[in-house]
């Protein structure tokens, strides 16, 4: 009985390990599938509080706006790579037909000269036309491919320099801090209209007119 119930507890115990590091791995990965701050709580922070918090989702989107250059850059490269491969597999296709052009041509002038057993030579001479002909449709095959490959980094080349000045565009932004366009600038206060001038010097036989706001200054004048 009491070596059953030590058993129970060494088990139990066993597994108490087991689980242990299982629970605190969930514990740790639960932080990978998104943010542990509740979101409508962040949201009902007030404006003058949030600069920390406008500041840090900036720079958040910064550091996504790298990365995904930064993927852009991957797949370019990996582009290149690939043109190279077919670039260095086109080259050595070309130095293989021109070994071959030169056997054919020590081929054709032996049996030219006579020389050696023309059985011989012609079967010679028909394997090389026949390695011939494969290395060039290898070599057609090959210069279509890097053709093909050409064109591709040159449209990721153009993706690449579009996602830098994106970027670049994105990172000079300031998060809240826009500076007013020029609808939005404050427009200058209209200037008052200049009072209208009097003409000192008016035309011959021309009248003078009364100021409105003359005021009769003796009794001459209210009687008249």
């Amino acid at each position: 009985m009491r070596i059953r119930l030590i058993k129970k507890l060494v088990s139990v115990a066993l597994c108490a390990c087991l689980l242990a590091p299982a629970a605190a791995q969930a514990i740790s990965l639960g932080g990978l599938f998104g943010s542990p701050v509740d979101a409508e709580l962040a949201a009902q922070v007030p404006q003058n509080k949030r600069s920390a918090i406008n500041k840090a989702e900036f720079e958040l989107a910064c550091a996504n706006q790298d990365a995904e250059l930064a993927k852009l850059k991957e797949e370019l490269a990996d582009r290149q790579d690939d043109l190279a491969n077919l670039n260095t597999k086109l080259a050595k296709a070309q130095a293989r037909a021109a070994e071959i052009r030169l056997d054919i041509a020590k081929m054709e002038a032996i049996m030219a000269s006579n020389l050696g057993q023309a059985e011989d030579n012609r079967k010679v001479l028909n394997d090389l036309l026949a390695d011939r002909a494969k290395n060039e449709r290898e070599r057609i095959e090959i210069k279509s491919k890097a053709d093909q490959g050409t064109l591709f980094v040159r449209d990721w080349t153009q993706r690449v320099a579009q996602k830098e000045k994106a970027v670049a565009e994105f990172k000079s932004r300031r998060s809240g801090d826009a500076a007013p366009t020029p609808q939005d600038a404050p427009k200058p206060s209209p200037k008052p209209a200049d009072e209208p001038v009097e003409i000192v010097n008016p035309e011959p036989g021309a009248q003078r007119a009364p100021k409105p706001d003359a005021l009769p200054t003796s009794e001459a004048d209210l009687k008249s």
